[in-house]
């Protein structure tokens, strides 16, 4: 009886990563582990061949297994962490992507294992996909110890709701929307330019307007209620005819002559 148990394809003569047939990926098995360590082979393998170029230096022939951390926060601004992969060294890590780097066992410096010229990083996906089978084929003869057990992220938090009146942009309380909403409206420019409160509207309203010092009962008027220094004094004699020099504070006594 003819098997109808698909044959899994040669990953190495793969053409295509995205289909191997019938729209089907290659990687159309990985889990959240194999699309990390798929991440890490390219990582490993762009930071090894840059940090050759960026230092340009034959003595310095790689980078150490100690610094590994330290270059890969300095690359990719990540914190390289192997508890995250489950492992407890950087070499027991590295064993995992053996195929991408290994460890020098004279200098424990890290070593290339593909070369820096390829047409594309199909090759990583095809490596990747090779590793879980082998994987794969040991977890199901009976050996658990190949199971991997990566710390998978927290799920990012969810946004807070946006509120009706607030916001950066829009609302009434937000920086347009109440910023420029209140600095033009009835903040800043609405009370400085217009109303009664602001420097224009308010300042000049009310400095120049109703009871401010040129306005109705303001320094100059101030004698049609009660005498102003022109025409009408503090009480009723002003500054130039009934004030200082003929009329007095009182209105009968003068500055030269009625000052008592």
């Amino acid at each position: 009886m003819e098997s109808t148990e698909k044959k899994e394809v040669d990953v190495m003569a793969v053409e295509n990563v995205c289909d191997i047939g019938d729209a089907v990926p290659l990687f159309h098995k990985f889990c959240f582990e194999d699309w990390a360590l798929l991440g890490l082979r390219v990582e490993l393998h762009l930071m090894m061949h840059a940090f050759k170029k960026d230092t340009n230096d034959e003595e310095r022939v790689g980078i150490h297994e100690q610094h590994l951390a330290f270059y890969y926060n300095k690359y990719y601004k990540k914190t390289f962490s192997v508890k995250y992969y489950g492992m407890e060294t950087t070499a027991d890590l590295i064993a995992m992507v053996k195929d991408t780097a290994t460890i020098n066992s004279d200098n424990q410096v890290l070593k290339c294992a593909q070369g820096e010229d390829m047409e594309n990083f199909d090759i990583f996906v095809k490596l990747t996909e090779e590793a879980r089978r082998e994987r794969q084929a040991k977890i199901d003869a009976g050996d658990a110890s190949v199971q991997l057990k990566f710390q998978k992220p927290e799920a990012p938090a969810p946004p807070p709701p946006q509120q009706k009146g607030g916001g950066y942009k829009g609302d009434k309380g937000g920086y347009q929307g109440g910023y420029k909403g209140d600095y033009k409206g009835g903040g800043y420019k609405g009370d400085f330019k217009g109303d009664k409160g602001g420097y224009k509207g308010g300042y000049k309203g009310d400095f120049k307007g109703d009871k401010g010092f040129k306005g109705d009962k303001g320094f100059k008027s101030y004698g049609k209620d009660k005498g102003g220094f022109d025409k009408g004094g503090f009480d009723k004699g002003g500054y130039g005819k009934g004030g200082f020099d003929k009329g007095g504070f009182g209105g009968k006594g003068g500055y030269g002559k009625g000052f008592k």
